[in-house]
């Protein structure tokens, strides 16, 4: 599995995770388990609605927002609380 991260995902991710060495290794853990394996269940995988954007959860209250590329590259595009997924 191979991730891009996009210009306004690393900006996102900057802020989400400022000082706060918690939360940035729940979503290293959170990139390594998708890594390895993307139908995890803890991950908690799916897609929004109509729109080519999925979630992979964080935690109960936060997910990574993402597009595939192709079936074995995913384009992180953003990160924040659950209910961020209705600017998409």
């Amino acid at each position: 599995m191979n991730i891009e991260y996009s210009p306004r995902y690393l900006f996102a991710r900057k802020k989400f995770v400022k000082n706060n060495s918690m939360l940035m290794e729940k979503v290293i853990k959170t990139i390594r388990k998708f890594k390895k394996n993307p139908s995890h269940p803890s991950l908690n995988l799916e897609k929004l609605g109509a729109s080519k954007v999925w979630t992979l959860r964080i935690d109960r209250s936060n997910r990574i927002f993402f597009m595939w590329g192709n079936k074995l590259t995913a384009i992180f595009i953003d990160i924040g609380p659950h209910d961020k997924y209705r600017k998409y």
